[in-house]
């Protein structure tokens, strides 16, 4: 085993980790691109069976990722507050689970407005990249983002997941009550979950502290989810419109054939 493989942020030297949209960074996003799409083409084709089969693996491997986290830490002894699966990305986990156990447009409407743009935004500006590439720490946060960001969208893909911007209320809460007994945790043990202690290394909200300082970024934190609530049911109206629109223009096709076949008929009937 490698000394690199053990190395956590408490033991990361400062030329350990590896750069953003440096080799390793892009290929680990190309994982994700080309696992996106194969579940995209099964989550279209596949059968229903087979769907629940994939989302059950989805989300077994997640927790399976985060358990093996903790054996690990427990195993070279770094157990740490920071570990905790509180942070926002974590809290995915639970929603996937209550997703689950018992499917509902609640939980799916997480998963879509708070599980996939959090998950996206970390593999973008991965908060391990002071980690070396070839730790055991780093590999899990690529997996773990990834198996987060994979299970809204193969939902997504295979129709059972319709978000709803009318709900979007329910997310909003759902981060207010939750941000609030961990902004307490934050203060007693001096962790960073949920971003409230400071923007974290290389993320939009970095932009924030820069004008209003800290804890003044924290203004960032609704701003930036409005953005990306925009983006994201912004997106998703346009591509349902173009999507009734091909199905206009389909059975507009299929009528205009009919039509054609019934006139073509008549002109034959009355020729004999």
């Amino acid at each position: 085993m490698s000394e690199s493989f053990t190395v956590v942020y408490r033991t990361a030297g400062v030329s350990d980790g590896f750069p953003f949209w440096g080799a390793v960074h892009l290929t680990w996003l190309g994982v994700l691109a080309v696992l996106c799409a194969a579940l995209c083409v099964l989550a279209r084709r596949g059968s229903e069976k087979t769907k629940k089969a994939v989302f059950f693996t989805l989300t077994a491997l997640l927790l399976l990722d985060e358990a093996a986290k903790h054996v690990f830490l427990f195993a070279i002894g770094e157990q740490a507050p920071d570990y905790l699966p509180l942070h926002l990305c974590s809290i995915g986990l639970f929603v996937c689970l209550w997703y689950a156990l018992r499917p509902n447009p609640w939980a799916g409407e997480l998963l879509f407005a708070v599980s996939l743009p959090g998950a996206l935004i970390a593999l973008a500006f991965p908060g391990w990249a002071d980690l070396p590439a070839s730790s055991f720490l780093a590999w899990h946060s690529f997996t773990f983002h990834i198996l987060l960001a994979l299970i809204p969208i193969f939902l997504l893909a295979s129709g059972e997941l319709k978000p709803n911007a009318k709900r979007l209320w329910f997310c909003a809460l759902f981060l207010l009550v939750t941000a609030i007994p961990i902004w307490f945790v934050d203060r007693r043990f001096g962790t960073n979950f949920y971003f409230l202690t400071y923007p974290g290394r290389g993320n939009p909200l970095g932009w924030f502290e820069k004008l209003f300082g800290n804890p003044g970024y924290q203004i960032g934190l609704p701003i930036l989810a409005g953005a990306f609530w925009l983006a994201e049911y912004g997106i998703l109206a346009l591509l349902r419109r173009a999507g009734r629109a091909k199905s206009e223009r389909r059975d507009a096709q299929r009528a205009q054939r009919a039509e054609r076949a019934e006139r073509a008929e008549r002109i034959s009937g009355s020729e004999k």
